[in-house]
């Protein structure tokens, strides 16, 4: 490893320690805000999808299949500015639902491999944890939503600090 990389674990670290506060220190209020910007920004790029597809049909060209997109950009930025917290417990419910088949699944393939893999366990906890989380965002999302974010922000900040003192520790190696 080389001196002259340490820094970039310290920017890496640096990146990491303030996502942590960040996704820390913001509330949900915020993430709710932010999910209706990106509603407004999907709608305006499917007005301006549509407007360009007006122009290619009035020039006679072909215009169908991105009208189409445009008009479905239009009504899913509209439900998800109007209604972010919904939209954003629908998309939470989904993962939930993608999380706990994975979760089953994994759990499955853990079983069969168990004799030809040394850490079948792994794959089996794995699993199971996949599941827990599937299971919990499918029945409380908002409330499993709030407790994921406490967790990464934990352990972005932990990734940060040890990574800003690895850089550090890298920085201090004699290079022969």
């Amino acid at each position: 490893m080389k001196k002259s990389n340490w820094i970039v674990w310290l920017v890496n670290g640096l990146i990491a320690v303030l996502f942590g506060l960040l996704v820390l220190l913001v509330g949900q209020e915020t993430i709710i805000g932010l999910i209706r910007i990106f509603g407004i920004i999907v709608l305006l790029g499917g007005a301006v999808m549509f407007y360009f597809s007006y122009r290619s049909m009035k020039a006679k060209n072909d215009y169908l299949l991105l009208m189409m997109e445009a008009i479905v950009a239009v009504l899913i930025g509209l439900i998800i500015a109007i209604n972010p917290g919904q939209s954003l417990n629908m998309f939470l419910t989904l993962v939930g639902v993608w999380a706990a088949i994975m979760g089953l699944l994994q759990i499955i393939t853990a079983i069969r491999l168990r004799k030809k893999v040394t850490n079948h366990l792994v794959f089996t906890f794995n699993g199971i944890i996949t599941l827990v989380v599937g299971l919990l965002l499918f029945y409380s999302p908002m409330a499993t939503l709030g407790t994921l974010l406490v967790v990464v922000g934990v352990l972005a900040l932990l990734a940060g600090v040890l990574m800003i003192y690895l850089g550090f520790k890298v920085k201090g190696i004699r290079e022969g």
